[in-house]
Formats: C-alpha cells, sequence, structure tokens
C-alpha cells in the first residue's frame, strides 16, 4: 500500500477519512504518515462533519470493554484495563468522543478514573474523583460539551451518608470541579442532560433536582411516579422499569405506559444508537448474580414484530454507553 503515500496529501487525507474504524488500526500498521493522520483529534472530527463515522455501542463487563457493533453484529474486546484486578460490577463507563472515560469504584474506597482513547488505542490514569461514592447509586452522564457530571450517592453504606455533593470532570483538561452542593442528599439516582441541563433523578422518590451549567444554580422540579428505573433522552424522557417501558408527559406530568418488556429484568441498562435503543439486564427473578445478561435493541414507534429484538451476546454486561467513532 506504499503506492498511497505518493498521493498529495489531500487525497491521502481524504481517502483516509473514508477508512472504516475497524480497518484503521491496520492501515496504522502499514503507513506511518496514516498513524499521524488517524490519532490527530481533527481527523476524528472531520469524519463526524463529514458523517463518515459509525456509531457502535460499548459494553463494559467483568473482563473489560467491548465495543459492539449491532450492524453485523460484532463485538471486540478493547486492550487490558491497567488496573490490575477484574472490574467491580459497581463501575460506570461514559463515552466522550473518542474517548471512553470508565469510572472505577469499589467498595466506596477508591474512586478512579481511566480514559481509552479509540484514535490511539491507549489508556491512561485520570484525576481522582474527589469523593469516593456507591457505584450503583450515583448520577452520571456526559454533557453536549464533553465534560462528565456526578451526583448523590453515598459516601458508605448506608442511606445515613448520602451525599448532595456534585461535581464535573474536564476530560480535555483531566481536572475536577466541586459543584454548588444539591438541595437534598440522594443515596441512589440516575443522571442524564438534556437540552443542555442536569437532571438528577431520585430513584426512591423520583424527586427531580436539575442543574443549569450557565447560571450554577439548581432547581428542585417536582416529583415523579416512576419507580427506580434507567432513563433515556429519545423523542422525551423514557423509563425502563423491571416489567415495562413509560414516556414521561412533561405537559400533563405524568408517565404513560408504552408497553411491557418482553421478560422481566432487573437492572436495566439502556443506550440510545441511532433510532433504537440498546437495553439489557438479567432475568428479574435471577437465582445468581452471575446470570448471563439478556439484550435487546428496541424501536419505538416501529411495527410490532420489529420493536423490541433480541440479541445474542453472551457477556455479563454492567454498563451501557453509545460512542460515534
Amino acid at each position: 500500500m506504499d503506492f498511497l503515500e505518493e498521493f498529495p496529501e489531500q487525497i491521502f487525507r481524504d481517502i483516509l477519512l473514508r477508512v472504516p474504524y475497524k480497518s484503521q488500526s491496520k492501515i496504522k500498521l502499514m503507513l506511518k504518515p496514516a498513524k499521524e493522520m488517524i490519532e490527530c483529534f481533527d481527523f476524528y472530527m472531520n469524519r463526524i462533519k463529514f458523517d463518515l463515522a459509525k456509531k457502535y455501542i460499548c459494553l463494559l463487563h467483568g473482563s473489560g470493554i467491548s465495543v459492539y457493533d449491532p450492524v453485523d453484529q460484532s463485538c471486540e474486546l478493547l486492550s487490558t484495563i491497567p488496573i490490575g484486578s477484574e472490574i467491580p460490577f459497581t463501575s460506570h463507563i461514559i463515552t466522550v468522543n473518542h474517548k471512553i472515560v470508565l469510572l472505577h469504584l469499589k467498595h466506596y474506597l477508591t474512586a478512579n478514573i481511566w480514559i481509552y482513547d479509540l484514535l490511539s488505542r491507549t489508556w491512561k490514569q485520570g484525576a481522582e474523583i474527589p469523593t469516593a461514592r456507591s457505584g450503583t447509586g450515583f448520577a452520571c452522564c456526559a454533557s453536549p460539551e464533553g465534560s462528565i457530571y456526578i451526583a448523590g450517592g453515598c459516601a458508605k453504606y448506608g442511606n445515613a451518608h448520602e451525599l448532595r455533593e456534585a461535581a464535573v470532570y474536564k476530560v480535555n483538561e483531566d481536572k475536577w470541579e466541586l459543584l454548588p452542593q444539591m438541595h437534598e442528599k440522594v443515596g441512589s439516582c440516575r443522571g442524564l442532560f438534556i437540552e443542555g441541563m442536569f437532571y438528577v433523578i431520585n430513584n426512591w422518590n423520583n424527586g427531580i433536582q436539575r442543574f443549569d451549567p450557565n447560571t450554577g444554580i439548581w432547581t428542585t422540579i417536582e416529583t415523579m411516579t416512576a419507580p427506580n428505573s434507567w432513563y433515556v433522552h429519545f423523542r422525551g424522557l423514557i423509563a425502563f422499569l423491571w416489567n415495562g417501558i413509560q414516556q414521561y408527559d412533561w405537559e400533563g406530568k405524568g408517565w404513560r405506559e408504552l408497553e411491557p418488556l418482553p421478560q422481566q429484568l432487573y437492572p436495566v441498562r439502556a443506550t440510545v444508537w441511532c433510532d433504537h435503543i440498546f437495553l439489557c439486564g438479567r432475568q428479574y427473578y435471577a437465582t445468581s448474580i452471575h446470570q448471563s445478561t439478556i439484550f435487546y435493541m428496541y424501536k419505538p414507534g416501529a411495527p410490532l414484530s420489529e420493536r423490541c429484538i433480541s440479541i445474542g451476546l453472551n457477556l455479563d454486561v454492567t454498563s451501557v454507553a453509545t460512542i460515534e467513532i
């Protein structure tokens, strides 16, 4: 493939822009100029700009992180995370641009950040989370501009140690900044960004606290009635309960049932992929925490036979996120 290097730089670059992510590692090994271009942030942004990138689903499991392609149903295990042990089920992954950020939490004692760069295919350790907390209970999500917001959780086991603390992680600067504290402590909650605002939804009483990054002010919105759920923002706020799917009506301020799940799952994890929602969980009445995860691809509004399709993956997944690369 040396003949490619004889092309003018712009033509060479345009050819590389069209190389799928899965093939880029091979190209980088064969062509040194290709490695320099592909690992450049501007190259990544041009793939996004010209609609040449593709969306994948990142899956966190005990052995590491895999990148799943729903189109050809292939699954690639990324290089080993340099933490020296199995990943605790309390950890989370969040995607920011071309990076996968692992919030590595264990027994309320450690709160490390590990970042995988999909361009260079390398790991690096990030700044430590300000306060170690319950891995399963706190709110965390990425903002549109590429920062990670966290809030709530428990500093130690038990409701007596619920937190009001919130913080933002500037991924490119590798630094944490404490935010103003929430109005109320929240031990178990979910977080998501909606129209530039950071929403923290209490899993137990379903009250909402909303943070405006522009003003630095928290606002208590209202009490909602959906029980412990996993939320995504997709044509509105959708909640995945153990036995069904609901959508929130912001004007009527109430939930409406969309449909039941094909089978009862708990806990449910979900992420938006294109015009679908990828969701997974264990069978609700599972007798073992080691039971395999069940996966579905859900398409709201599709014909009944196409609305919720089972996916044959054999992984015990604890966190999911979508990435475009």
